[in-house]
Protein backbone atom coordinates (compact mmCIF):
# COMPACT_ATOMS: atom_id res chain seq x y z
CA UNK A 1 0.00 0.00 0.00
CA UNK A 2 1.52 3.21 -0.64
CA UNK A 3 1.98 6.30 1.54
CA UNK A 4 -1.22 8.08 -0.09
CA UNK A 5 -3.54 5.42 0.53
CA UNK A 6 -2.30 4.39 3.55
CA UNK A 7 -2.82 8.49 4.74
CA UNK A 8 -6.46 8.15 3.86
CA UNK A 9 -7.49 4.76 4.91
CA UNK A 10 -5.55 6.14 8.18
CA UNK A 11 -8.56 9.20 8.02
CA UNK A 12 -11.07 6.63 7.78
CA UNK A 13 -9.95 4.63 10.75
CA UNK A 14 -9.43 7.67 12.51
CA UNK A 15 -12.67 9.55 11.81
CA UNK A 16 -14.74 6.30 12.57
CA UNK A 17 -13.20 6.00 16.50
CA UNK A 18 -13.94 9.64 16.44
CA UNK A 19 -17.51 9.06 15.60
CA UNK A 20 -17.40 6.45 17.64
CA UNK A 21 -16.30 8.29 20.92
CA UNK A 22 -18.62 11.16 20.23
CA UNK A 23 -21.86 10.69 18.43
CA UNK A 24 -24.62 8.53 18.85
CA UNK A 25 -25.19 5.57 16.97
CA UNK A 26 -27.60 6.38 14.49
CA UNK A 27 -27.60 9.59 14.79
CA UNK A 28 -24.35 11.68 13.17
CA UNK A 29 -24.80 15.21 12.05
CA UNK A 30 -24.80 16.80 8.63
CA UNK A 31 -21.08 17.85 9.51
CA UNK A 32 -20.57 14.06 9.88
CA UNK A 33 -22.34 12.59 7.68
CA UNK A 34 -20.51 15.38 4.83
CA UNK A 35 -17.24 14.50 6.43
CA UNK A 36 -18.01 11.42 5.48
CA UNK A 37 -18.60 11.70 1.78
CA UNK A 38 -15.64 13.22 1.02
CA UNK A 39 -13.76 10.36 2.69
CA UNK A 40 -15.20 7.85 0.90
CA UNK A 41 -14.73 10.20 -2.36
CA UNK A 42 -11.10 10.55 -2.03
CA UNK A 43 -10.63 7.17 -1.54
CA UNK A 44 -12.57 6.18 -4.60
CA UNK A 45 -10.62 9.01 -6.79
CA UNK A 46 -6.91 7.36 -5.57
CA UNK A 47 -8.31 4.45 -6.72
CA UNK A 48 -9.44 4.87 -10.15
CA UNK A 49 -6.74 7.69 -10.57
CA UNK A 50 -4.07 6.82 -8.60
CA UNK A 51 -3.18 9.98 -7.87
CA UNK A 52 -4.92 12.86 -5.77
CA UNK A 53 -4.98 16.22 -6.53
CA UNK A 54 -2.90 19.17 -3.88
CA UNK A 55 -6.02 20.61 -3.24
CA UNK A 56 -7.34 17.05 -2.34
CA UNK A 57 -4.84 16.38 -0.50
CA UNK A 58 -4.79 19.51 1.55
CA UNK A 59 -8.52 18.71 2.50
CA UNK A 60 -7.50 15.35 3.69
CA UNK A 61 -4.97 16.99 5.91
CA UNK A 62 -7.73 19.29 7.14
CA UNK A 63 -10.10 16.48 7.90
CA UNK A 64 -7.26 14.63 9.33
CA UNK A 65 -5.94 17.29 11.87
CA UNK A 66 -9.88 17.59 12.74
CA UNK A 67 -10.55 14.21 13.91
CA UNK A 68 -6.91 13.17 15.09
CA UNK A 69 -7.47 13.44 18.66
CA UNK A 70 -5.85 11.26 20.33
CA UNK A 71 -5.33 8.49 18.02
CA UNK A 72 -1.92 8.24 17.04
Amino acid sequence: MDKVLKKIKHLRTTFIQYVDEKSMPGAWSDELEEDFEIIESLEMEYNIRKRLLPGDMKLCNKLNNRYNVVYD
